[in-house]
């Protein structure tokens, strides 16, 4: 699969063991795909509102960052949850990885909590969290992190892999 790729105007950061690698935007390099596959979760009006703080009515899309480094395995997603209607506004930024946790075990040995953590989905400490960020978390592990999206997030990744290669072996020339 050809991807284009467009300005990086989205940078996010993932801070693994004493590394910093910048997160690219899936839509930057793949953005034909990244729209066709975007998850999204709409919210209804006060109505059908669950108790505790719920964001305004209106569509989120769960947008998808995956690391730049080439070298990097660590098999994980960035998501940043931005409203249709809220250009730039970031709602929750949530980790999220499609292995077994004792694959995570083996990546993340210095913290027992993270591989159950990224396999559950959890909020990203070093990034943007609004006063919704929890509900945004729930509604990921209750309805938006099931089977097809974690296949669905591991082919993105392959996919912008390929892509990132690509690109890189066009700039040696």
């Amino acid at each position: 699969m050809v991807c284009s790729r467009h300005d990086l105007k989205l940078t996010a950061t993932l801070h693994l063991a004493e590394y910093w690698f910048e997160m690219i935007p899936f839509h930057t390099l793949c953005p034909d795909l990244a729209q066709r596959e975007v998850r999204v979760l709409l919210i209804g009006g006060p109505a059908d509102a669950p108790p505790g703080p719920m964001p305004p009515a209106g569509e989120y899309a769960f947008v998808e960052f995956y690391c730049e480094d080439l070298d990097c395995d660590c098999r994980r997603a960035f998501l940043q949850v931005m409203a249709k209607n809220q250009a730039g506004r970031v709602f929750a930024s949530i980790n999220c990885g499609w292995e077994k946790e004792s694959f995570y075990r083996k990546t993340m040995p210095w913290d027992k909590s993270a591989p159950k953590q990224v396999v559950r989905g959890s909020l990203d400490p070093l990034n943007a969290q609004s006063e919704y960020a929890q509900f945004f978390l729930e509604a990921f592990q209750k309805l938006v992190w099931d089977e097809s999206y974690r296949l669905r997030l591991q082919r993105h990744h392959q996919v912008f892999r390929e892509e990132l290669k690509r690109q890189f072996r066009k700039q040696r020339w």
